[in-house]
């Protein structure tokens, strides 16, 4: 057993002794170790450290992947909407004459594109997995990203990706659109919005969703975003 030594006060000290005087325990130093567990039993998992790294705390809770999943709902919001030759993809772009910025949507092949929300620096390294795998299924190309995710969420050498990923793909000749969490989670949807204010835009599609024309599913998908000044758009025909 590690050994601990400490400086106490004098008052201190003759508290400690009174405390062993009056029998509960044999000395102090089973005191203060009594005290030490009772501490780091009440201390949330914050305070033992779980946050610090990849790992599960004993709530149940991973909070490296809680502050991920914040990081991705920070970014520029963007919108997915199925219609019925495929997928349309819109986003905010960054605002300012001077501001060129990095493209918020990747297409990666003729009926595949991505939308990212989060870190450019880690939606970028998965974007870059999925361009290499070169997938030629929709499923494959979930599952390759799915796969990648995963691997930053138990790894605890890693941490996890700080971004999310809405998938549009065609690649199996019907549009379907997927996001792809920080957790590795994924969902497929009709029609959803990823990044800042995502949650109140999908409660709005929710209720004005309805499958359509490629023209109708782009409308949509700029008001839901409160027709940007700048916005990016991409169709990934069916």
């Amino acid at each position: 057993m590690t050994e601990v030594r400490v400086a106490l006060s004098p008052d201190i000290d003759r508290y400690l002794d009174s405390l062993v005087r009056s029998g509960a325990f044999a000395n102090k130093a089973e005191l203060v170790r009594a005290a030490l567990v009772s501490f780091t039993s009440q201390a949330g998992p914050i305070a033992q450290g779980f946050d610090r790294e990849n790992q599960l705390a004993p709530d149940g809770r991973v909070y490296q992947l809680e502050y991920a999943r914040e990081a991705s709902l920070r970014g520029l919001p963007g919108v997915g909407v199925v219609f019925d030759g495929g997928v349309i993809l819109a986003a905010a772009a960054p605002q300012g004459k001077l501001v060129r910025g990095l493209p918020k949507i990747r297409r990666l092949a003729d009926r595949l594109a991505v939308l990212a929300s989060g870190l450019v620096g880690d939606a970028h390294m998965a974007v870059v997995r999925l361009r290499e795998a070169k997938p030629k299924t929709t499923e494959e190309a979930v599952d390759i990203l799915v796969r990648f995710y995963w691997e930053h969420s138990v790894d605890r050498s890693k941490r996890p990706l700080a971004a999310g990923l809405l998938v549009a793909s065609a690649l199996d000749g019907g549009g379907r659109l997927f996001y792809v969490d920080p957790s590795s989670a994924v969902v497929e949807y009709d029609a959803v919005a990823v990044g800042e204010g995502s949650e109140e835009m999908t409660e709005i599609l929710e209720k004005r969703y309805r499958r359509g024309a490629a023209r109708e599913a782009e409308r949509l998908a700029l008001e839901i975003l409160g027709r940007p000044e700048k916005a990016e758009v991409v169709r990934v025909p069916a």
